[in-house]
């Protein structure tokens, strides 16, 4: 079953919740309303690769821009 984010129009409380399907009631937590919208779930995922810059320096922007 997928987590789902979800906020509630009545109360304002942001909760997630395991729902079977997208169809599924979904209630508020703290004030029962039905009123919720679901919001834009993002995903991260971990990899094992290694990304670079390409420049040989330091600091916010990697030393590119001369700033440092």
């Amino acid at each position: 079953m997928p987590i789902y984010e979800y906020a509630c129009a009545a109360c304002g409380t942001e909760f997630e919740k395991y729902v079977a399907t997208v169809a599924a009631a979904v209630v508020c937590p703290e004030c029962a309303s039905a009123r919720i919208k679901r919001r834009l779930s993002l995903v991260g995922v971990k990899t094992g690769a290694v990304m670079s810059t390409g420049s040989a320096g330091g600091g916010c922007c990697g030393g590119g821009c001369g700033c440092h």
